[in-house]
């Protein structure tokens, strides 16, 4: 699902392949700065700008981090076309949550999960009949 950098083949940085691409992981711990300072900090914002960084310099963000990701930006950062494919093909629509959902960040209720399950369907449908 990770997409490598448009044309990475060329530039060949120590690691990659002919045909993938070596990805880093970085994790943030600790408080940040202005919390130590008894400022006001919203993590949720950081992380949303972090998050928006990666995507535009052709990262990911591991799937056991915290989330802000909307749905459109989730699917930004990863391609989606053979997961789709394989979540229809394996009967997973209607069983199993998304990737996306699952690691969206709060308290799922089972009515929340079915109705996103329902609309990832109608979405897994719409990119059949697209694609």
């Amino acid at each position: 699902m990770v997409r490598p950098e448009p044309g990475f083949e060329q530039h060949r940085r120590k690691g990659d392949t002919s045909y993938a691409q070596m990805f880093t992981d970085v994790g943030f711990y600790y408080a940040p700065a202005p919390v130590l300072r008894g400022e006001d900090f919203d993590g949720a914002q950081a992380v949303h700008r972090l998050e928006q960084w990666v995507i535009s310099n052709h990262g990911y963000q591991a799937q056991y981090a915290v989330s802000e990701l909307s749905g459109k930006d989730f699917w930004r950062m990863f391609d989606a076309s053979h997961y789709h494919h394989c979540r229809r093909k394996y009967g997973a629509v209607g069983t199993f949550m998304s990737a996306h959902y699952k690691s969206k960040k709060g308290k799922k209720t089972q009515e929340e999960v079915l109705q996103a399950e329902a609309e990832a369907a109608d979405a897994d449908v719409v990119d059949a009949v697209t694609s």
